[in-house]
């Protein structure tokens, strides 16, 4: 049988616990509530300086290939599509002169793909313009909550970048 010191600290360690799947399920939920708000409103800039040939989706893609190159296989997978899906969206940045395919040297059958300088220029152009309309926004808030929101981002960035 457990002590009154002994319970006292299991009530600590089951609030502690409860408090915390509280705060990851709340932040689980703000998470998914947001993300289409903010990939509408990306859209909807992105649309507005007149850059109709790029979708959301394939913006996506040349921000993950800027980092490096990445395989056909790699992007599906990170995307969460099938490799036919992603094979026919790259097909398309590589008609707009976005990207290119390089035949892996150890492994013929694969494709390394990586953004032609066209293709870095318009990421950049793109996410500079974007990042200034979403910093416009940013900037409306008191410089305290915008230093949490960093922070936060910061450690999703950490979280979902793996």
């Amino acid at each position: 049988m457990f002590s009154a010191p002994d319970f006292g600290l299991l009530v600590v360690i089951a609030n502690y616990i409860c408090y915390n799947n509280r705060m990851k399920r709340k932040a689980g939920g703000i998470i998914i509530e947001l993300l289409p708000s903010v990939v509408r409103d990306i859209y909807s800039n992105m649309r507005s300086l007149a850059q109709p040939e790029l979708t959301v989706f394939q913006f996506r893609i040349l921000s993950r290939l800027f980092v490096c190159s990445r395989t056909n296989n790699e992007l599906a997978l990170w995307a969460g599509i099938n490799k036919a899906t992603m094979s026919r969206a790259l097909t398309t940045l590589q008609k707009q002169g976005l990207i290119e395919k390089k035949t892996d040297k150890t492994d013929r059958r694969g494709n390394f793909v990586s953004l032609t300088t066209t293709g870095k220029k318009k990421y950049k152009a793109i996410k500079i313009v974007v990042g200034n309309i979403i910093s416009e926004k940013i900037e409306k808030i008191d410089t305290k909550k915008q230093k949490q929101l960093l922070k936060g981002l910061e450690v999703l960035k950490e979280v979902f970048n793996k």
